[in-house]
């Protein structure tokens, strides 16, 4: 890898005193970085694992388990690839269970019209559905401006620029929105993970 500029270098810094919205803009500046392994990756199973879907998840698991960690930025970048490489594995080896067992199951389709497509194991989709009730659970906490700006940061994609278009407030104003909402966010998600 090239050395890390002096950004990179800073918001690792800011990220390691607490700056949520530092992590958040250190893990965006690899999000290229993350899609382009997962497309790689995914190849094979296009279409039924979305590549942008394990993109975020290890989003999520970075900032979630970024207290833990210690380094630099070369390190911090092959630390996200190894969460980013977990997840590819995990999606990859679902869907390998899934064509092996089609011929052993019914379509869902025959049962239920309308049935969604199942994208994991029935574990891995549990834990799943866990974390995201968590997470969701835990976003309905937070002041409304707040959800809302972490809604379309990082489930719709936007950047801060749309998301002042969107909100009609300023650029100060949303990174306020998105700094407090993510100390909020990571503050009930660790003390949830403790209880």
């Amino acid at each position: 890898m090239s050395q890390p500029d002096e950004h990179q270098q800073s918001l690792l810094q800011a990220a390691k005193n607490g700056d949520d919205d530092a992590l958040g803009e250190l893990i965006e500046n690899f999000r290229p970085l993350l899609r382009a392994d997962a497309q790689r990756t995914l190849r094979d199973i296009q279409g039924r694992v979305d590549a942008s879907d394990v993109v975020q998840m290890t989003w999520w698991s970075a900032f979630r388990a970024f207290p833990r960690f210690t380094g630099d930025v070369d390190a911090f970048v092959g630390w996200l690839r190894k969460i980013h490489e977990r997840n590819l594995q995990d999606a990859v080896r679902d869907q390998n269970a899934e064509k092996r067992a089609i011929d052993r199951e019914v379509a869902p389709s025959a049962v239920l019209p309308n049935a969604p497509a199942r994208l994991t194991s029935p574990s891995q989709g549990f834990v799943r559905q866990e974390q995201q009730e968590q997470m969701n659970t835990c976003l309905a906490l937070l002041p409304a401006a707040q959800k809302e700006a972490l809604r379309l940061r990082f489930y719709e994609g936007l950047s801060v620029a749309d998301i002042v278009k969107q909100m009609g407030r300023s650029e100060t104003a949303i990174a306020g929105l998105l700094k407090r909402g993510l100390s909020a966010l990571r503050a009930m998600m660790n003390d949830q993970m403790q209880d």
